[in-house]
């Protein structure tokens, strides 16, 4: 099946705070969508990876002159932006091991983040973009055969208090500026292998390196975006897979913190990428009032945000971070 949504001449929602009244995303994957899945999500030996270039992205005949004017422009609106290899997620889909037991499988290959710039966001006109899916769907029966598909890693970040740690990004940052998500970022190929080093393909320890930069990446991005000591944090849980509007996939991750909300708030103002953000707030875990049999409402805990996040407020939340939370009511 293909992984992109249609694009229009916005990805943006205009309309006010609502509930799941947005397109701009889609999950397309969840860690509870089968019977025999475990309920908290998918740790790094439960999943499988595939690996090759099988599922690299397909050239297109537009790709030169497209792909370079959409660079140079990317490069006008944000002069911090720079080129380097991404893993491609080609598809994401549950398959049953020897064992018996359903494991999400995905299919990876490589990609750029300039392929990315001149496939998958409005650097690229939207005449284009629409193409590039169209020729997918005529050529090769998938929708994102031409797409980047750079994958991303988000998470819910998990205080020991119950809350959820949202950073709102700043004018620092490219896509969604302005708007709340969870810590974020790339898993980053270089740290699994050379480009030259794609004859290793199929080959079942590359394949397990690349798994485990999956999860790796998140934790980096946790500690680097809100300072949080690596020791503090516990080991991602798979908890979903989406595509935004433009058809790049994100994996959703959930990881917990021994540290207070207050504490993690304090963190958050020396944090290496601290500019990437421009403020940090807490919300109310999934469940928290619940567990703690009380209606309490916690000081640290922003009660206007936490509204707008289980609302999945598209003025309010980037894409990333509304499927994050549509995962979670679903755990």
């Amino acid at each position: 099946q293909g992984m992109a949504l249609r694009t229009g001449d916005t990805g943006e929602a205009t309309h006010a705070d609502a509930t799941c009244t947005s397109d701009d995303y889609e999950v397309i994957f969840r860690a509870n969508s089968g019977e025999s899945l475990p309920p908290v999500g998918f740790g790094e030996s439960d999943i499988v990876v595939d690996f090759g270039t099988k599922h690299d992205r397909v050239p297109h005949a537009s790709d030169g002159d497209g792909i370079d004017l959409a660079w140079q422009r990317q490069l006008v609106d944000a002069s911090r932006t720079w080129d380097a290899s991404k893993f491609r997620l080609a598809k994401i889909q549950l398959a049953t091991t020897r064992d018996g037991k359903q494991a999400p499988v995905l299919s990876l290959g490589l990609t750029t983040y300039r392929e990315h710039v001149g496939t998958c966001t409005t650097s690229r006109p939207v005449g284009d973009r629409n193409a590039l899916r169209d020729d997918g769907v005529a050529n090769h029966g998938i929708q994102n055969a031409h797409l980047a598909s750079a994958l991303g890693v988000e998470c819910v970040l998990e205080t020991r208090d119950g809350g959820v740690v949202l950073l709102r990004r700043s004018n620092g940052v490219v896509g969604s500026v302005g708007k709340w998500n969870g810590p974020s970022g790339h898993p980053e190929p270089s740290k699994v292998f050379f480009r030259d080093e794609k004859k290793n393909e199929n080959d079942t320890a590359t394949n397990v390196r690349a798994r485990a930069e999956l999860f790796a990446s998140i934790l980096r991005e946790v500690v680097e975006e809100t300072g949080v000591p690596f020791y503090s944090l516990s080991p991602p849980k798979l908890i979903g897979a989406m595509l935004d509007y433009f058809g790049k996939p994100d994996l959703l991750f959930r990881v917990k913190t021994n540290l207070t909300s207050r504490e993690v708030l304090e963190k958050c103002e020396t944090a290496r990428d601290a500019w990437e953000s421009d403020s940090a707030e807490i919300v109310e875990a999934p469940g928290r009032r619940e567990k703690n049999h009380t209606n309490e409402v916690h000081l640290a805990h922003n009660q206007e945000l936490s509204r707008k996040f289980w609302r999945r407020c598209p003025v309010s939340m980037a894409a990333t971070t509304r499927a994050m939370a549509e995962c979670l009511s679903s755990l």
